[in-house]
C-alpha cells in the first residue's frame, strides 16, 4: 500500500464494513463497485472500481485504525 488516506465507509455490525468514498490528493473518489474484499490478519482489504472507472486497493489497517491505498494499473487488474 501507498499512502494514507481519509475512507468514508458502510458500518454495520463493524468499522470498515464497505468503503463509500475517499479522498486522494484532494480529489473525491466516490465508489461504484466493491469487486472484491478479503481479509488478512491485520487489515481488511477492497478492490474497488470508482465512478470514473478508476481501479484501487483500499487496506484498512485495525491496529493503527488507518487506511491506506493503492492505484491499479491496468495490467494489475488483468492478473487478479
Amino acid at each position: 500500500m501507498e499512502e494514507a488516506i481519509q475512507v468514508e465507509c458502510y458500518s454495520g455490525s463493524r468499522y470498515g464494513e464497505r468503503p463509500l468514498s475517499f479522498t486522494l490528493d484532494g480529489e473525491p473518489y466516490i465508489v461504484k463497485v466493491v469487486e472484491e474484499s478479503w481479509r488478512t490478519p491485520s487489515a481488511l482489504h477492497f478492490r474497488v472500481r470508482t465512478e470514473d472507472g478508476e481501479s484501487f486497493e483500499l487496506e484498512y489497517d485495525e491496529g493503527v485504525d488507518q487506511w491506506r491505498i493503492c492505484k491499479l494499473s491496468h495490467a494489475q487488474e488483468e492478473h487478479t
